[in-house]
């Protein structure tokens, strides 16, 4: 029943979410849109450091590997929401924006002790922004609007299997078969306004994304006692150049509200063409300490601490759009990131019900921070985006399964040290999601007939 209404109040918060107006930021006017980061409420906790991050009660889509290594046997339903508010300042102007969103859909199946399947969504970039301008020519006041929305979605089918799993080590390899849709869009407008009557031109220019790509995960587990491990990944996706669809509208109007008045001046209709997307590589390491129980001690308790942390690389400057033999580059410079985050438990076994573990002695606390040199680059000075984040984890234990819910909240500054034309960007957001796994006597109970 709990879980049904978990789902419930999901399908009726996404569909809120899908409709607010993703206002991101006025860089994500440039090629694919806002390429940042996009973790789920786990994640974003911890700094968003993905790669040598694994849970048996989490998702994680960032790293394919993963997949095999949830708890056996039962399949991991995991959503996630996140809702941003952002103030943007340049030369003493200020102004504000938001957005919410989908942060992933997934379901992973671990199978045969050894294996995971996966199916997953999440974004890849997003678009959205509002910039107004006016000047005033001959007396007359000309206005400018530029406008922006739409993202980039990537479906996923990952497969993942343990080739090593030993007492004290084991190696876990994956893939990530993925499908890129979607569309971003652009809008400019230039007009006049009289007698409350605006006339003036419009230029509309999409892009539509339809096409596959592939990215590789490994994660090696190394632990020379109960009381320690070591973990190292890596993620890696080839660069690649996807089909794409470019189309632009211009159009004349002498009423905005009157579209049967329009002049057509230009439409294109959809022309097929390339995109490259960059390589991006990422390389990470965990540490747990699960200290066992002292005999001699008068606590029962068994706290857990993990330290994570990644550095990632994406070659952005190599970024390019070919459409008509036309071919478009330099919207971006090459990006790389270091995350880390600390994740905290009083009591790790969610299983014990004795009467001195209370529902803080359960509870996850995680906090994290990272700095981004973005693929942004303005009068030749690359933008950089630091942040801190924290979070919690509630574990749900329900028919002899755990699952949880994870709240995260981030604040940050992109562009803080720049000077003084460059447009900064503070920002404070939040992350909710859920990973729901089904109770073993619903979904796996055999009967036996005589």
């Amino acid at each position: 029943m709990f879980r049904s209404l978990l789902v419930a109040l999901f399908i009726v918060i996404s569909g809120n979410a899908l409709v607010q107006i993703n206002t991101n930021s006025p860089y994500s006017a440039r090629g694919l849109g806002d390429v940042g980061f996009y973790g789920n409420a786990y994640i974003s906790a911890l700094g968003g450091a993905a790669t040598a991050l694994t849970d048996s009660s989490q998702t994680n889509l960032f790293n394919p590997s993963t997949y095999s290594l949830t708890a056996k046997q039962l399949p991991l339903f995991s959503m996630g929401l996140t809702h941003f508010e952002k103030r943007f300042s340049n030369n003493g102007m200020e102004s504000e924006g938001r957005f919410s969103g989908i942060t992933h859909m997934a379901l992973v199946i671990p199978f045969g002790n050894r294996f995971g399947v996966a199916a997953g969504l999440k974004p890849l970039s997003r678009r959205g922004y509002e910039i107004n301008d006016h000047e005033v020519i001959a007396g007359d006041s000309i206005f400018y609007d530029y406008t922006g929305d739409g993202d980039l979605q990537e479906v996923m089918i990952g497969f993942s299997g343990n080739i090593l799993d030993r007492k004290k080590q084991s190696l876990s390899v994956g893939v990530n078969g993925k499908y890129y849709f979607g569309k971003l869009n652009n809008q400019r407008r230039t007009y006049t306004v009289s007698n409350s009557v605006e006339s003036g031109g419009m230029d509309i220019q999409s892009i539509r994304a339809k096409d596959f790509g592939v990215e590789f995960g490994l994660n090696y587990d190394f632990r020379p006692n109960l009381t320690h491990s070591f973990r190292v990944a890596g993620v890696f996706r080839p660069g690649k150049e996807l089909s794409f669809e470019k189309s632009q509208t211009r159009i004349h109007y002498s009423n905005f509200f009157e579209q049967g008045l329009y002049d057509t001046i230009i439409k294109t209709g959809d022309i097929s063409g390339n995109v490259f997307l960059p390589t991006k590589t990422s390389l990470g390491l965990t540490y747990t300490f699960t200290p066992q129980n002292d005999s001699t001690s008068k606590s029962s308790k068994l706290p857990s601490l993990m330290v994570t942390m990644e550095y990632s690389m994406e070659e952005w400057s190599s970024y390019n759009e070919d459409f008509n033999n036309s071919v478009q580059s330099g919207q971006y410079v090459n990006s790389n990131s270091f995350r880390v985050g600390v994740e905290f438990m009083r009591h790790r076994q969610a299983f014990d019900r004795s009467a001195y573990i209370s529902i803080f002695d359960r509870l996850k606390y995680r906090i994290g921070a990272y700095s981004v040199n973005t693929p942004y680059e303005v009068n030749g000075e690359q933008l950089m985006d630091q942040g801190f984040t924290a979070g919690i984890g509630f574990p749900i234990v329900m028919n002899r399964a755990v699952s949880t819910v994870n709240i995260s909240g981030t604040y940050g500054e992109m562009g803080r040290n720049s000077g003084p034309a460059v447009l900064k960007e503070s920002y404070f957001g939040f992350n909710f999601g859920i990973n729901i796994a089904p109770g073993y006597d619903r979904w796996f109970r055999k009967y036996k007939l005589d």
